[in-house]
């Protein structure tokens, strides 16, 4: 479902537009502000016509902004870009840091033995490697004339799935997991912070997206026992974020990350009690930043056409209820699903058309 574009506040007398912003910043972010959206991850990765039919289905189904990777290879990623931006819809451009252009030659990823993804160490990335890429990246989009609405460096940056520094226990071991060395985690925690540094550095050097959000990476909201269950090692979001703020973050981001995954099982309390925790750290209110949730969901497992979603729409309208007071209060700003149409449970995009639980997750804000 379409909503109002915030752009042609732009357009308005700057008073009335100063007495707005006064007002936004006392009663909270208006409504009709909030970017809510879809992720289509690596869509880079997907060939030409793919990236266009993906775009196209989705301007066909007024999405109005999407989540998009810049993953290696870049001029891919970039494409895909293109593609959303000439069909109208706002980007948020998250940075893959498992680009081995931002790391030393020759640099290994941990191996996760299985259990998920083999992530780099935190600790090796290269700041000036890595300001390089993002120098390139964000000239090309200046002559490409594409302005983004954000940028997210990084992805689920405090779990092990996407963070060598932190441990994966070994498959079939029922041992603890093992915390991984705290220096090393300190030393990747201040490497990601210093290319966030240079992200707004290398942003504030272009010339259509010097105005654009910093958003620190999305982090991963997984439950512990969860964690522990599947030999993953974690560190929960708001913990992790404090790390950050003490190597500076507060001072170079617009908003902090955040992913939201309370699962459809249990009772309607439980659920707000996950969302509500994983959200404990939003808000200027609270010392801190508001935060963009740029990934959220409910998964649906039934593969039949036509699909049977009225369930999950009704969850979906349930966690919609929560954030959309965090959007009216100003702790939050964004909302993109996750996700459109990949062979995950979570997709809405399913039997050729957007599904019920689709269109609540992008519905008007209500108080």
């Amino acid at each position: 479902m379409s909503r109002p574009d915030p752009r042609p506040l732009s357009r308005i007398a700057p008073a009335f537009a100063g007495a707005m912003a006064w007002l936004g910043a006392v009663l909270g972010v208006p409504a009709d502000a909030a970017e809510l959206g879809f992720n289509r991850v690596n869509l880079g990765w997907a060939k030409p016509a793919e990236r266009q039919a993906i775009i196209d289905a989705m301007k066909k189904s007024d999405v109005v902004s999407v989540r998009l990777s810049l993953s290696a290879p870049v001029d891919p990623s970039l494409d895909a870009v293109r593609i959303a931006h000439a069909a109208g819809l706002r980007i948020l451009l998250e940075i893959s840091l498992n680009n081995p252009d931002f790391y030393p030659e020759g640099t290994k990823r941990r191996s996760a033995m299985g259990r998920s993804h083999d992530a780099y160490r935190l600790s090796d990335l290269d700041p000036e490697r890595y300001r390089v890429v993002i120098r390139d990246a964000l000239a090309k989009l200046d002559a490409m004339g594409i302005p983004v609405v954000a940028v997210e460096p990084g992805n689920e940056i405090n779990w092990a799935g996407y963070n060598g520094d932190l441990t994966v226990r070994k498959p079939k071991s029922e041992s603890a997991i093992t915390p991984g060395d705290p220096a090393k985690v300190a030393q990747g925690i201040d490497r990601y912070v210093a290319i966030v540094r240079v992200t707004g550095e290398e942003m504030r050097a272009s010339k259509l997206n010097r105005d654009a959000k910093l958003i620190s990476a999305g982090l991963s909201d997984m439950p512990l026992p969860f964690s522990r269950r599947v030999g993953l090692e974690i560190i929960p979001p708001a913990e992790w974020t404090a790390r950050m703020q003490a190597s500076g973050l507060d001072t170079l981001v617009d908003a902090y990350g955040i992913h939201v995954y309370p699962g459809s099982g249990g009772t309607r309390a439980r659920r707000d009690a996950l969302v509500r925790d994983a959200l404990s750290f939003c808000g200027v209110d609270r010392a801190g930043k508001p935060c963009w949730i740029t990934e959220w969901g409910v998964a649906n497992t039934s593969p039949t056409c036509p699909i049977s979603d009225e369930k999950r729409a009704v969850l979906v309208d349930q966690l919609r209820a929560i954030i959309d007071r965090d959007i009216t209060a100003g702790r939050v700003e964004a909302a993109y699903y996750f996700d459109w149409d990949s062979k995950t449970p979570y997709s809405v995009w399913r039997c050729g058309g957007l599904s019920s639980a689709g269109r609540a997750a992008v519905r008007p804000v209500t108080d």
